[in-house]
């Protein structure tokens, strides 16, 4: 039911509450509910309520802050980005945890995930070694470890 109530919202948020695509949301809903019944059972994906809800405040502060710095880059007269690859750790076990933290990297302006090197490395793309990817994946994967109730490594997720 939570499933359904959150994909309803989500519906809603996206599309609007026009009564036109109410059928459409009715069959979207009812077919992403089950589609994540079966592809993330309940008792596999057990979301931390607080910790979920800090990251994503954080995530959506990095994004703004992250957005502004790459328009600020792209509009001055000579722009101020030194591509690099930088390599890092992965350390959140296989599985919903660490697929979310690739998929939030990636969608944080000026650096991305480029690829998998090994079970406990990644390659991440930015326009500048000066945005520290590499911490912000570290802190990225720190919140998402609260969110997903993991404990975390080296510090504790809760002093983030």
């Amino acid at each position: 039911m939570i499933r359904a109530l959150f994909l309803a919202l989500l519906w809603v948020l996206l599309a609007g509450w026009d009564a036109d695509y109410l059928a459409y949301g009715v069959v979207s809903v009812a077919a992403a509910t089950a589609l994540s019944h079966l592809l993330v059972p309940r008792s596999r994906l057990r979301l931390h309520v607080v910790g979920t809800a800090r990251l994503v405040a954080w995530f959506l502060q990095q994004t703004g802050i992250g957005g502004g710095d790459v328009a600020r880059r792209a509009v001055t007269r000579t722009p101020d980005i030194e591509p690099a690859v930088v390599e890092t750790q992965v350390w959140l076990p296989e599985g919903p945890a660490r697929q979310t933290a690739m998929l939030l990297m990636n969608l944080m302006p000026g650096s991305m995930v480029q690829r998998e090197l090994a079970a406990d490395r990644v390659e991440l793309h930015t326009l500048s070694p000066t945005l520290a990817p590499a911490q912000q994946f570290d802190e990225l994967q720190h919140r998402v470890a609260a969110a997903f109730s993991l404990p975390g490594r080296a510090t504790d997720a809760a002093q983030r």
